[in-house]
């Protein structure tokens, strides 16, 4: 187990660490298919001062109103009280693990809005996740308000979200809390701004997909939807028992040699599993509807991806995943993935508790 566990840990280090900063500087080089956003900003974004994490400015400038539909607008609500548009912004929540949070550019506090936190990776960080999907430009574009939260580091110097006490991605020991954590997150977020409990979302990458499950799993009365990248769920079915359905996406490439589609026996359930897993949890009707292959990797020929929605569970969830042929731990994500990913997020709204 012992080597196991050492094999798994260099190969999560390597795989994400090495892979990711391949990609990164890859990105430009993918024209019109690169990540939106992110292959003009890498450069600066990834091998600069990563300080930014913390000093991130609001309100974000990214995109605003004018690319939103009439899907993706914020819900009306007239519970707001007070007018307290003159007050500057929260910068960023979390205390002394301070997570920056970008606005849409025509933020008020008479609407409800979406929220969706961005979970990094293993061995990165939210700067490079983000810059990676170009995820805070095009999420405040549809009119989320946007949290990029860093993991702890642990004694390697890599950071990592402690997702799942029986492998990922805890691998020395640590005692930090990151449930409380993101659940803090949320709680400050809905106390400062208008935030629609309806519609607060997790996306997260790798072990920061793992969080995204673990968080379903524990948390369905605070999540409405949660986005896996080449993450997993705890190994144990008995790990794993939401309060309520839960949406959920898992989308997962099948030349991930790092998380590997078909799991990993005693570690992690393959992709198929997952799906399969969330299908029990939330009830779901247990034919697939699936879509035309799309092309959702700029770094494969073709159209590599097709996605398969399970409809029908309670609650009005949905679980879907987005299988991409020969795709790795760090595909190269086009132009039209993360939209794709919020269209799934925002036609999900946890249904009334």
């Amino acid at each position: 187990m012992t080597t196991r566990l050492h094999r798994s840990r260099l190969a999560i280090g390597l795989g994400l660490g090495l892979a990711l900063a391949l990609a990164l500087a890859a990105l430009p080089a993918c024209g019109d298919d690169a990540t939106s956003g992110a292959a003009d900003t890498v450069a600066d974004t990834v091998l600069g001062d990563d300080a930014g994490a913390d000093s991130v400015v609001a309100p974000d400038t990214g995109g605003g109103a004018d690319t939103a539909t009439a899907d993706t607008a914020p819900a009306d609500d007239t519970a707001a009280t007070g007018d307290d548009t003159a007050t500057p912004l929260p910068e960023s929540f979390g205390g002394e693990r301070p997570a920056p949070v970008f606005y849409p550019a025509d933020y008020d506090a008479a609407t409800a809005w979406p929220l969706v936190i961005l979970l990094h990776g293993y061995t990165a960080s939210g700067v490079i996740q983000d810059a990676y999907l170009g995820f805070h430009a095009a999420a405040t574009a549809r009119g989320y308000v946007v949290l990029v939260p860093e993991g702890t580091t642990d004694t390697t110097g890599s950071q990592f979200w402690n997702a799942d006490p029986s492998w990922c991605c805890n691998f020395y020991g640590s005692a930090v809390d990151d449930q409380s954590y993101l659940l803090d997150l949320v709680a400050e977020a809905e106390a400062a701004l208008h935030i629609d409990p309806a519609r607060v979302y997790l996306v997260g990458h790798s072990n920061g997909g793992f969080m995204a499950h673990r968080m379903a799993c524990d948390h369905a009365d605070v999540f409405a939807g949660v986005v896996s990248i080449a993450g997993s769920l705890p190994n144990a079915v008995s790990d794993c028992a939401p309060s309520a359905p839960v949406t959920v996406l898992q989308v997962h490439g099948t030349a991930d040699a790092v998380i590997g589609y078909n799991g990993n026996p005693g570690a992690y359930p393959g992709a198929l599993s997952v799906a399969d897993r969330w299908i029990a949890y939330d009830g779901c009707d247990t034919t697939a509807a699936v879509a035309p292959a799309v092309d959702y990797d700029g770094l494969v020929i073709g159209d590599e991806t097709v996605p398969s929605t399970w409809t029908g569970c309670d609650g009005g969830a949905a679980v879907a995943l987005w299988t991409l042929t020969g795709s790795s731990h760090v595909p190269g994500f086009s132009q039209t993935f993360l939209p794709a990913v919020l269209d799934f997020l925002e036609a999900h709204e946890r249904a009334a508790r």
